[in-house]
C-alpha cells in the first residue's frame, strides 16, 4: 500500500532512521527505496547491511551534485505501491501516524499529506542566540481562484520543533498527475514547498497536516555539502523565485518523464552490486 522513497549521499543516520522506515513499511504491505544519488556504494552497504532484505537500493552514479527532487522521481519509478511517502535519511517516523496518514487519504482522494512537524533529537541543534524562533507565512492566489497558504519556520530553541514541509505523502495517481517532483529546481531550499505548491495550485488538492517525527540533528555543514551552493538561505531565495515564475506562467509540471528517462540507474538488492 505504501513505498517509503529515501534520498540519500554519504550520510550516515541510516541506522537510527531504518527500523521505524522498515517498520512502517511493512504495516502497510510496501517497501523503503533508498536512492543512492551520488554516494559511496560501499557505505551505503554498510549503513543498510541488517536491513538488505527489507529495502531496496537504486544506485544514480553518473551525477556532479545532489538533487533530491531527481532521486525522488526515480524512486518512484521503481516502485509500484498506490502511495508514496517521501523522507530523508535523517528522520525518525512514527508507524502509527503513518498509518493514520495513508488511511485519511484513502477515505480523501483529492488530498495529499505532510507531517505536521519535527522534533530536533538535540533541542537548540541550530545553536540560536537571542532569537530563539523565526519564520514566515506565504500565500499565494491564482486567477482561476485556487489559493496556497504556506506556514514554515525554524527549529524553536526552546522546544525543538519545527515544520516539516519535505515529509509528504500522495498518492501515486496524484503524483503522476502533476509528473512529480522538478529537479530543475537547482540547489537546497524550495523543492519541498515547491511540490506542496504545484499539489494545491495545479491539481487544486487539500493538503492535511498530521502527525510528528524525529530529526536526527546534525551540523549545517552536512545539510549543504553535496549540493551545488554555499549559503542555503539564498539557493532558497533564488529557487523560490524560479518557481514562482513557472506558477506565474500557470507550469505546475514537474520534471518525473524527462528524469526517469534520461538519468541511467541500476536496480540492486545489495550496494556493492555491479
Amino acid at each position: 500500500m505504501l513505498d517509503i522513497i529515501v534520498p540519500w549521499c554519504d550520510r550516515y543516520e541510516l541506522p537510527e532512521s531504518l527500523p521505524s522506515l522498515v517498520e512502517t513499511a511493512e504495516i502497510l504491505n510496501g517497501k523503503v527505496y533508498i536512492v543512492n544519488f551520488g554516494g559511496s556504494p560501499d557505505d551505503l552497504y554498510t549503513l543498510t547491511e541488517n536491513y538488505l532484505d527489507e529495502i531496496e537500493i537504486i544506485t544514480i552514479s553518473t551525477v556532479s551534485y545532489f538533487n533530491k527532487q531527481a532521486a525522488h522521481n526515480i524512486g518512484v519509478r521503481c516502485s509500484g505501491n498506490p502511495f508514496l511517502f517521501f523522507c530523508d535519511n535523517d528522520i525518525i517516523v512514527n508507524p502509527n501516524d503513518m498509518s493514520h496518514i495513508v488511511q485519511e487519504l484513502e477515505r480523501n482522494p483529492n488530498s495529499f499529506a505532510t507531517l505536521k512537524g519535527v522534533k530536533e533529537s538535540s533541542v537548540n541543534a541550530r545553536n540560536a542566540g537571542h532569537i530563539t524562533s523565526f519564520g514566515y507565512r506565504l500565500e499565494l492566489k491564482t486567477a482561476d481562484g485556487k489559493r496556497l497558504e504556506i506556514i514554515d519556520s525554524e527549529e524553536d530553541a526552546k522546544t525543538g520543533l519545527r515544520n516539516a514541509p519535505g515529509l509528504l505523502c500522495v498518492s501515486r495517481k496524484n503524483f503522476l498527475n502533476i509528473n512529480g517532483y522538478n529537479s530543475d529546481l537547482i540547489g537546497w531550499g524550495w523543492e519541498d514547498q515547491d511540490m506542496i505548491a504545484r499539489l494545491t495550485l495545479g491539481l487544486g488538492l487539500l493538503r492535511m497536516q498530521y502527525g510528528e517525527a524525529i530529526h536526527i540533528s546534525h551540523d549545517e555543514e552536512s545539510r549543504i555539502r553535496h549540493y551545488s551552493v554555499d549559503n542555503r538561505w539564498e539557493s532558497r531565495d533564488k529557487m523560490f523565485r524560479q518557481a514562482l515564475n513557472r506558477y506565474d506562467c500557470n507550469d505546475f509540471s514537474g520534471s518525473y518523464v524527462d528524469d526517469t528517462t534520461r538519468i541511467p540507474y541500476k536496480r540492486h538488492r545489495y550496494a556493492f552490486q555491479n
